[in-house]
């Protein structure tokens, strides 16, 4: 289905307050050789707080590196200074073994490297006036663990559904908008609240259920494993399990204005 409605600013800024609500973690990715010839492989090492990997795929002639840390406090840097991330890496990493030194020497001559908070945006609303917001902009659930992408594409046909229902009236579209999304997104975010907590564990029992888990999901067949899976719609398939309004009867046809 093809939507069309008038134009109107979906990136701005809507002061609702601090709305960054820090998950605990940090995550890192950078570009490297694929000396491993990984081809849809990852493989990682993992202790508490802490845990590095290295994955590859057919299509890519490098390889990506991803570090997770969680700290016991927030870290002391500016997003735009990136020699300081890379040297809280050095700082965080460079004990551990295995691959790690291997990645950690890539640092200084990676092409693409990137580094960040696992952070939530939590907003009150996500318009004003004539501005809203779709996707991280408006409810981010944290890089890495909450399914951002999934969000941004449901936030935005929902949007845009709306906007076709309620021609010229942005203002009556903005309200159902953000009523169709939140429970999505509240969903969304106590998963990757959930997430962020098991994807780095800080406790010996986490740490040893989910290097057994990884295994468990290994030794599986894979029928198994899907089944088990479909049984949680409030985990690894809440982004599969979301039901978005019929907006087929406002599609614009040659008798309906362009809003």
């Amino acid at each position: 289905m093809v939507l069309e409605f008038a134009a109107v600013t979906l990136l701005g800024t809507v002061d609702a307050g601090s709305a960054d609500h820090w998950l605990g973690g940090y995550l890192a990715i950078l570009s490297v050789p694929n000396y491993l010839n990984l081809d849809g492989v990852m493989k990682l090492t993992v202790d508490l707080r802490r845990g590095a990997g290295i994955y590859g795929v057919a299509h890519m002639d490098d390889a990506r590196a991803g570090f997770f840390l969680r700290p016991p406090r927030q870290l002391d840097y500016h997003h735009r200074d990136t020699e300081r991330q890379k040297q809280l890496l050095r700082d965080h990493f460079g004990d551990m073994g295995w691959e790690v030194p291997r990645l950690l020497s890539e640092l200084d001559q990676t092409p693409t490297f990137y580094f960040d908070s696992i952070t939530q945006l939590r907003l009150e609303t996500w318009s004003r006036g004539r501005v809203t917001l779709v996707g991280d902009a408006a409810y981010c659930p944290g890089p890495a663990v909450g399914g951002s992408t999934s969000m941004a594409v449901v936030g935005a046909y929902i949007l845009a559904g709306r906007l076709a229902e309620h021609v010229g009236e942005y203002a009556r579209a903005f309200a159902p908008y953000e009523a169709d999304m939140a429970d999505y997104v509240r969903r969304s975010r106590g998963f990757a609240a959930a997430a962020a907590k098991s994807l780095i564990p800080v406790r010996r029992f986490e740490l040893w259920a989910m290097v057994n888990a990884v295994r468990l999901i290994n030794v599986l067949p894979t029928p198994i494993s899907r089944a088990a899976a479909k049984l949680n719609n409030n985990g690894v398939r809440l982004h599969d399990s979301i039901t978005v309004p019929d907006f087929t009867a406002f599609e614009r046809t040659p008798d309906r204005p362009e809003g």
